[in-house]
């Protein structure tokens, strides 16, 4: 079995290697076509080096493909995890790329500008990605084992190229709109061109989700990873939709308390809003999913979400302290203070209110039930990573106390006081051991409230003493108790009983408090359980 992986291994890997550099080669070689030879002369290493990655590729490749083929026909190969990961990877990767290139000539025609290399890449890497979903779709290549990996890690990537188009189109549009303010802001080529290129990444990335999740089955697909998928969409974008909205917030705390030109306040207001409302709709759209994955996906969404309010709103707090010790630097490198305050203040306002109100929902340890496991993971990941910052930013407060007292100017020359030197890494300290406090008491809180978890003996290790034809009890006995069982085939013949002695057997072995046990199952006689020491 070992060397039946490697050779998978082997074999795959130098298969995505090939496929991988056949397609680069004709890339190049369609690229000289499309540039209608321009490019031949000025670059003859070029064409040389495709030349030799399709030559020497493509039938290696090809040659490779054809055994592997043949071996296909095999259940056991089509059931390898191994092939399924091939399969997912180069269909991920050619997707991207194709995606990729396609959008950036697209974009580029709109400019005016014509991109061979761009086309010549998403013709060929479209073919690729082709060939390989005909394979997931072939029932003599169709992987048995995880077969809608691929469509799992496509559908993100579509989604997040969707919504970086989105984003852009709003952010241009509020950008534009901002120009009745500030004429001269922005960029002085016509918006419209702007937004037909991010509607290009958009529809192209919206193509791209709509296929792999409805049609090729993303939705629907079963599984843990499917549920760490959709809880890490949650996640990221409602921290997109946290951080847009700190940023607008910022920024119209700025233009109330700012002497900073209007111009140079609202320049990111147009990112921040696309940010802010396409990873709303995001989180808010998948959040609805979450029931159909079951209490676990919830929780596990509903923690990941509070930990990203959390780091908002500890970092608001940090930067915070970090400008009230600026303020009290008169020799302050780094400009006005105010704008440091203004946005930790923004942060705090944002990170604050939505970590408490998603924090609370949580359902806690009680006496009568130990609380949900992902919350004691998460309470002791956060304040683990709160001990493990507040550990390094007081090493670097230190570094810098000492830095200061003997004189040193540091190995890049840091300027300024003490104050100057540790306001920051002070600033990030003093939130992070609030964090490790709450969180710690927190979790001591839930640990006293919830009811001692002893664990239930039970039996580990069962050695079975009977006939030749014993695999029906020891199948039974790992079925009904989970322990190990290795069995022991005695030298006369003879049945080892019927199912009213095996449920008999199972009950005794219930009875059992040792880990271990030996079951004496001869013929013609009692069956026997003694428990084992050590």
């Amino acid at each position: 079995m070992t060397a039946n992986v490697l050779r998978r291994l082997i074999v795959f890997a130098l298969l995505f290697a090939l496929v991988t550099i056949a397609a680069i080669g004709l890339s190049g070689l369609i690229e000289r076509a499309l540039g209608f030879g321009t490019v031949l002369v000025a670059d003859t290493a070029g064409l040389a080096r495709a030349l030799a990655f399709v030559l020497i590729a493509a039938p290696l490749a090809g040659m490779l493909w054809w055994w592997e083929r043949r071996r296909l026909a095999d259940s056991a190969e089509r059931a390898s995890l191994v092939w399924a990961l091939y399969l997912a990877a180069m269909s991920l990767t050619s997707l991207v790329v194709a995606v990729s290139s396609a959008a950036t000539a697209a974009a580029s025609g709109i400019d005016g500008e014509w991109r061979p290399g761009a086309v010549a890449s998403a013709i060929v890497w479209a073919g690729v990605w082709g060939w390989h979903q005909r394979m997931l779709r072939s029932p003599a290549t169709a992987p048995t084992r995880l077969p809608a990996l691929g469509a799992e890690l496509s559908a993100p990537y579509g989604l997040a190229v969707a919504a970086f188009g989105a984003a852009t189109v709003i952010a241009v549009l509020v950008s534009e709109a901002a120009t009745t303010v500030t004429p001269q802001l922005f960029d002085s080529r016509p918006w419209h061109l702007a937004v037909l290129q991010a509607l290009v990444w958009g529809i192209a990335g919206a193509l791209v989700w709509w296929w792999h999740w409805g049609r090729a089955g993303a939705r629907t697909a079963p599984g843990a990873f499917a549920e760490v998928l959709l809880v890490i969409v949650v996640a990221l974008s409602a921290a997109a939709a946290l951080f847009g909205l700190g940023t607008v917030l910022h920024i119209v705390l700025r233009l109330l308390f700012d002497d900073d030109p209007v111009a140079q306040l609202i320049a990111p207001l147009g990112t921040a809003t696309g940010a802010a409302l396409v990873g709303a709709i995001v989180c808010v759209a998948h959040t609805r999913l979450l029931p159909g994955r079951g209490a676990r996906a919830q929780g596990a969404a509903r923690l990941a979400v509070s930990g990203v309010a959390l780091i908002g709103a500890a970092s608001g707090f940090g930067v915070i302290v970090n400008a009230l010790l600026a303020s009290l630097d008169t020799a302050l490198v780094g400009g006005d203070p105010r704008t440091l305050l203004l946005a930790g203040i923004s942060a705090l306002i944002i990170g604050a209110p939505a970590w408490w109100l998603i924090w609370r929902s949580a359902r806690p340890a009680t006496a009568e039930e130990p609380g949900d496991i992902a919350r004691r993971v998460y309470l002791v990941v956060v304040f683990g990573a709160s001990a493990v910052v507040a550990l390094v930013t007081l090493l670097l407060i230190g570094y810098r106390v000492f830095e200061v007292i003997l004189g040193a100017r540091g190995d890049a020359g840091t300027p300024g006081g003490l104050i100057e030197r540790i306001r920051a890494p002070f600033g990030l300290l003093s939130a992070t051991v609030l964090v490790f406090a709450y969180h710690f008491t927190v979790w001591r809180r839930d640990r006293a409230a919830a009811p001692p978890t002893a664990k239930p003996n039970r039996v580990e290790r069962v050695v079975l003493v009977a006939g030749a034809d014993s695999e029906l009890l020891a199948a039974r006995i790992r079925a009904e108790t989970g322990a190990r069982v290795t069995v022991w085939h005695t030298a006369e013949d003879g049945a080892v009983g019927e199912e009213t002695d095996a449920a008999a057997v199972i009950t005794r072995l219930g009875e059992v408090t040792a880990q271990r046990a030996l079951v004496v199952a001869e013929p013609g006689r009692a069956t026997r359980v003694v428990p084992l020491s050590g």
